[in-house]
């Protein structure tokens, strides 16, 4: 028979791992959860990178599934308003591109530009 003592540093020892495991996991959830919370208020975020990539809800998007992507969402809630959140780095050019594919869906466009630098 085990130690009452032993038992209960085995039980503390657990609920300490349980803790842990679960912290851990609220760690890679919270910011994935956190680019999500705009989708339920009818915004989708598409972020564009400095090199020209784009990324939805943290995930690396191509830009020939643009199109489909926009779409796909016309189709489940025609109200959703597409945010282009562009990266400090982002030369203008590239946005000018992007822009044409996205105003050929009649979903709304609103374009997020960088805070400009303090002097």
């Amino acid at each position: 028979m085990r130690d009452p003592a032993s038992a209960h540093w085995l039980l503390a020892l657990s609920g300490s791992s349980l803790c842990l495991c679960l912290l851990a996991t609220a760690l890679l959830l919270l910011p994935q959860w956190q680019q999500q919370l705009p989708a339920r208020r009818g915004v989708v975020s598409l972020h564009l990178a400095a090199d020209g990539s784009l990324r939805l809800w943290n995930q690396p998007i191509a830009s020939a599934a643009l199109p489909g992507l926009l779409a796909r969402t016309r189709r489940l809630a025609p109200s959703t308003r597409i945010r282009l959140v562009v990266a400090p780095q982002v030369p203008w050019g590239v946005v000018q591109d992007l822009l044409p594919r996205l105003d050929s869906s009649p979903l709304h466009v609103d374009l997020e530009l960088p805070p400009t630098p303090r002097s």
